[in-house]
């Protein structure tokens, strides 16, 4: 477990009724708006109260990348899907697809769809969409694509669009590969399903289009469900 910048060296460590003690202490301090206090539990003994730190920090408003960056090498699976639940833009979570726990992908992959408009990830997330053994990642991926893919397509259709060029390229071929892997996701589990539809629905496409009426007909009602919102039209 690496220290914070901005918090003592020294970790606290006690009982378990001690640690709930200090969670506690950690939570309050992130409500009264006490961030130092916050702080020094980022190297606390307990995973609980480190990711109940960062939550205060953020709280409070001093959350820094610092301190995030730190605690997405946490040697705990809680505080490094805490950490990438509340990592502010600047920090790069691309490497974190490939951590060793599936929860810490799929929220990664949450959190990079929200950032919609960034084609980076884009391959990494093909690949977990496609390949991923936990289906909870695969769905995930799948949603983050589906946001990204509508959030490039509002910057190449935007009043800012105008002389993007090279970026507008990028941006084209990441929408691209984005739209195979959606189609390619339309034979995985129900779940996946929806989530694929949503996102080919962003797609001018006539395959994206011939997915979204075939799915009228899914074998899972509420696939075709959501093909029926998606469409305006009733569904069986």
């Amino acid at each position: 477990m690496s220290p914070s910048p901005d918090a003592p060296g020294q970790a606290l460590a006690g009982s378990a009724d001690d640690a709930y003690a200090r969670r506690l202490e950690a939570v309050v301090a992130g409500h009264r708006g006490d961030g130092q206090a916050a702080a020094r539990f980022l190297v606390d003994a307990d995973a609980d109260v480190r990711a109940a730190a960062l939550g205060a920090l953020a709280r409070c408003g001093e959350l820094s990348a610092a301190h995030v960056r730190s605690a997405l090498s946490d040697e705990s699976t809680e505080v490094r899907r805490r950490a990438v639940e509340l990592a502010p833009p600047d920090v790069d979570l691309i490497p974190m697809l490939s951590d060793a726990d599936a929860s810490v992908v799929e929220a990664t992959a949450a959190a990079l769809g929200e950032r919609d408009r960034d084609p980076a990830p884009v391959d990494m997330l093909c690949r977990i969409a496609r390949d991923h053994d936990d289906p909870l990642c695969r769905e995930s991926a799948v949603a983050a694509l589906g946001a990204i893919a509508a959030g490039l397509d509002a910057m190449a259709t935007g009043p800012d669009s105008a002389g993007s060029g090279t970026a507008g390229t990028g941006h084209d071929d990441a929408r691209a590969r984005s739209l195979e892997v959606l189609l390619a996701a339309m034979a995985d589990r129900p779940q996946i399903r929806r989530r694929a539809l949503l996102g080919l629905h962003q797609f001018d496409d006539d395959r994206a289009v011939d997915a979204v009426r075939a799915s009228l007909d899914d074998r899972d009602r509420q696939v075709r469900a959501v093909a029926g919102e998606l469409l305006g039209v009733p569904v069986r």
